[in-house]
């Protein structure tokens, strides 16, 4: 973990990430199933569902000072991959944003059928 990762505000994962750890990951399960389980986990941590748009696959959530903008894209008809973007309203993050995205691909590796990380690049 480096010193800047430590300050930031935002952590956005993505298919090349310089952390393995914050990778996109693939799941053996239909875009509409993995829908369902982002509102499951929504309710479970108590954020507020600003937003869904099943067109572009991107949900908005809303918590105590931060958001969440998940993105869900279908490969095929059985597989689908989940990205996250994760944003604090505070001047220094703590790692905060991290543990955030970590903990969101926690429960989707045990919620789905987990594929793998970074397939696709």
């Amino acid at each position: 973990m480096s010193i800047s990762s430590f300050f930031a505000t935002t952590c956005e994962t993505r298919e090349l990430h310089r952390d393995a750890e914050l990778r996109t990951r693939y799941y053996r399960n239909s875009f509409n199933q993995c829908l369902e389980s982002l509102k499951k986990y929504a309710e479970q941590e108590h954020l507020e569902m600003r937003h869904v748009n099943p067109v572009h696959g991107e949900l908005y959530l809303l918590g105590d000072g931060y958001d969440m903008i998940l993105t869900v894209t279908q490969i095929n008809p059985q597989e689908s991959g989940v990205d996250i973007k994760v944003n604090f309203f505070s001047s220094i993050g703590m790692n905060k944003p991290k543990k955030k995205a970590l903990q969101l691909y926690a429960y989707l590796d045990s919620a789905l059928r987990f594929k793998g990380v970074s397939l696709h690049p």
